[in-house]
């Protein structure tokens, strides 16, 4: 499993940070890499929610799923962004809950301008802290900043401008274009 290598040292991890984020011994780890073992389920688990990939990547499974690449665009898990965005000017997610609903459906891509700013009522990418992307409308008020979901049912996240800059909050770009397959 030297994709688990790999993966660690991207993280630029060492072994023993990987096994103590794992709750295993570092002597698991290494044979995990060197291929004398294979990690059991819960270990995958953790290692997929470590490394940031799915199980089936670890286990080598995963279908690469091509269908919703766009071309001339990044596109990037939600779960490590961060380490993903680069220097792109654009980057692509896949709409995962029904937050955003009636607007965008689950499945739904859309297309995200980090160079362009956001204005009031925009649609844009966010992170909260370390959390993962997700996609809101950005609602500027004179003492706070909302995220509202266009489904009723989210409540709107409101941040004091203090709360935005300390947690923080990132607008990662502004959605330009959404893709639906039918």
């Amino acid at each position: 499993m030297s994709i688990i290598r790999e993966l660690r040292k991207k993280k630029g991890m060492s072994q023993k940070e990987l096994a103590d984020a794992c709750c295993v011994h570092q002597t698991a780890v290494s044979q995990w890499e060197k291929g004398r073992t294979t990690p059991d389920l819960n270990s995958l688990k953790m290692l997929s929610e470590v490394l940031g990939v799915s199980v089936e990547a670890l286990i080598g499974t995963e279908k690469n799923n091509d269908e919703n690449r766009i071309r001339g665009f990044e596109q990037i898990n939600a779960e490590n962004i961060s380490q993903r965005l680069g220097r792109s000017e654009h980057f692509a997610l896949v709409i995962a809950d029904e937050s955003m609903m009636p607007t965008l459906k689950p499945g739904d891509t859309v297309i995200i301008n980090r160079n362009m700013p956001a204005s009031n009522g925009d649609i844009v990418a966010v992170t909260v802290g370390n959390g993962n992307a997700i996609i809101k409308r950005i609602i500027k008020k004179d003492t706070s900043i909302l995220l509202v979901s266009d489904n009723s049912e989210y409540e709107p996240m409101v941040f004091s401008y203090g709360e935005f800059y300390n947690l923080p909050v990132s607008v990662l770009g502004r959605v330009i274009e959404m893709r639906r397959r039918f």
